[in-house]
């Protein structure tokens, strides 16, 4: 069963043939596109959309409450577009969009998903469209709407009442439907205008962000410019760690604790470390540009040293916090996975109720029982789990190889956003990942064709105290230039040779664009850090610098991880990975 999942995605025969269909002379209209016959297509429908307000279509098992109508709300102010509905086999639903001829920019991109995916990303759709790409994405083989398919929407990887994993829909979802997305969205387009786009782009943050890299690593030529926003690489072994927090409180304090004392120990964190510990933060802020430097200890708010605070921690949540923050190790002291930053909400993932997605990993695919209680999990027990989570879904979906001579040699350009407040994905296995880049590839080789912008204060994908806003997906509007905008920088890198070397990100009142700013702030590429320049306002960007971060025992301990098993089982010959 697992030999059979490792087999198929290793596969390349299996991700399906070049489309081939005409592309002499553009479509009579929209409509004729269904007529289409494109090699592993079961389905096509095509119409032209008007513009106006879009109504979502629901997906296969959405049922319609009084409360909740539709899946998806609907989406006003769209220009008119080509709607085409494709289905691969075996279930694959790709949506594409096109503008007008008259409106196209000759661009294509493809949008990615979030979670364990199962819809359509409508919004993003909406946002492409509207700047005159070519847009489409993938509800990557399933449906989350499906019965059975667990908490998070997982359990599509697990084959029902046979339970065993179904290699297909996992590989569907892992890869394959990236990649049917790209080579069918383009056939479409060349069979819509006469002609293929000219540079295509992908954008995705959390699981977009991983579709992304996958894409990059392993099918570059299919893109010239990827931003992968909180990607979710490193799939087989953050997923499990994003548990280990309420195992350790379950086993250690035998119940959650509780989101005010959760949040007091984040807040103090961030008010004993901001404008102290060398990130370039100032006093005032809110948020921590390199958490890595934060070395608070969650003693410092035990009962026995503040008997009158209300959150105080008791000893053992004390511990609790503790191993959280360093995140799960092994019976030899060595760090499986990164624990949460301080500065990011333990409430995400450790709060009253355990994050589903995870839960679902635990479940569906690696015990294969959709009844498993995660209670039963210890920490011993914990440790045997993630191992075998890398033995089944590295190969996968792990998202992890730094073998990028491929994405070189294509010119291709990529990049990476991540906020240090991410309370989902840990933020470390994204600069863990560049710093293998970069031990790969020399630092200064790196930053030709791959560039990593920390947010500071972000949560995951969006929002949280920092300057949170800067083109990145899902995020609010912002000005449309390559000084503010992350989209522009990546095509004006692309297109005009252009490098970003900053980005001034805003931070709206209240994370609103009609309250006004309240401050802006440059992110820096991996590893330099924001400096104020000692003089001016600090509220405005301009007035800030980018600087060498600080390199020492405290962020190389921080650092220390062991390598993807495939390389453990080589004994870590630098660049050997095993994707």
């Amino acid at each position: 069963m697992v030999s059979g999942l490792r087999v198929l995605s290793c596969s390349a025969v299996l991700l399906g043939a070049v489309v081939a269909v005409p592309s002499v002379s553009a479509a009579a209209n929209c409509e004729s596109l269904a007529s289409l016959e494109i090699p592993d297509v079961t389905s096509i429908t095509a119409r032209s959309f008007p513009g106006g307000t879009f109504q979502p279509p629901d997906p296969v098992g959405f049922v319609p409450t009084a409360a909740r109508a539709h899946a998806s709300p609907p989406i006003p102010n769209l220009p008119a577009f080509c709607e085409v509905s494709v289905v691969v086999e075996p279930a694959i639903n790709i949506e594409i969009w096109l503008p007008l001829p008259s409106a196209w920019t000759n661009r294509f991109q493809g949008v990615g998903g979030g979670g364990y995916a199962g819809t359509i990303t409508w919004t993003s759709l909406a946002s492409a469209i509207a700047a005159g790409y070519v847009t489409a994405t993938t509800d990557t083989g399933h449906s989350a709407f499906a019965p059975n398919n667990g908490l998070g929407g997982g359990g599509f990887g697990l084959k029902q009442p046979a339970d065993t994993l179904n290699a297909g829909l996992i590989q569907d979802f892992a890869e394959r439907s990236e990649l049917e997305l790209a080579r069918k969205g383009k056939a479409i387009t060349r069979a819509f205008y006469g002609t293929g786009p000219r540079f295509s782009y992908w954008t995705g943050c959390s699981t977009g962000g991983r579709q992304g890299w996958i894409m990059a690593q392993r099918h570059p030529e299919e893109y010239d410019g990827y931003l992968t926003g909180s990607p979710a690489f490193n799939w087989d072994r953050f997923i499990p760690a994003e548990l280990w927090g309420q195992v350790v409180m379950n086993n250690e304090v035998g119940a959650p604790i509780s989101a005010a004392k959760l949040n007091a120990v984040t807040n103090a964190a961030v008010a004993a470390c901001t404008g102290k510990s060398g990130d370039g933060t100032r006093a005032s802020d809110a948020f921590l540009a390199d958490p890595r430097l934060c070395t608070y200890d969650p003693a410092q708010m035990s009962c026995s040293a503040q008997p009158a605070n209300p959150n105080c921690l008791t000893s053992k949540e004390v511990g609790a916090v503790s191993k959280i923050w360093d995140g799960p190790r092994d019976p030899h002291g060595r760090r499986l996975w990164f624990g949460l930053d301080r500065g990011a909400s333990l409430a995400g993932l450790d709060g009253s109720f355990p994050f589903p997605i995870s839960t679902d990993h635990f479940a569906y695919w690696l015990h294969q029982n959709p009844s498993f209680d995660w209670h039963t999990i210890t920490e011993a027990s914990f440790v045997t789990d993630f191992l075998n989570s890398e033995f089944k879904f590295e190969n996968v979906i792990g998202t992890d190889s730094t073998d990028l001579d491929s994405f070189i040699e294509h010119k291709a350009k990529d990049i990476t956003y991540h906020g240090t407040a991410d309370q989902l994905i840990f933020s470390r296995g994204t600069t863990n990942y560049f710093e293998r880049l970069r031990k790969r590839y020399g630092a200064q080789n790196v930053d030709k064709f791959a560039r990593l912008f920390m947010a500071p204060g972000m949560g995951h994908c969006l929002g949280g105290a920092g300057a949170n806003a800067f083109g990145n997906v899902f995020g609010p509007p912002v000005s449309s230039d390559p000084q503010h905008d992350i989209l522009k920088a990546l095509v004006d890198w692309v297109e005009a040779g252009i490098p970003p070397d900053r980005i001034t990100a805003t931070k709206f009142i209240n994370d609103n664009p009609a309250s006004g700013v309240a401050f802006t702030r440059p992110l820096c590429v991996f590893p330099k850090l924001a400096a104020y320049k000692g003089s001016g306002d600090p509220t405005d960007a301009g007035n800030w610098t980018c600087a060498n971060g600080i390199v020492n025992d405290t962020t190389r301990d921080a650092d220390a991880v062991l390598p993807d098993r495939g390389n453990r089982e080589t004994n870590d010959r630098e660049g050997d990975d095993h994707d």
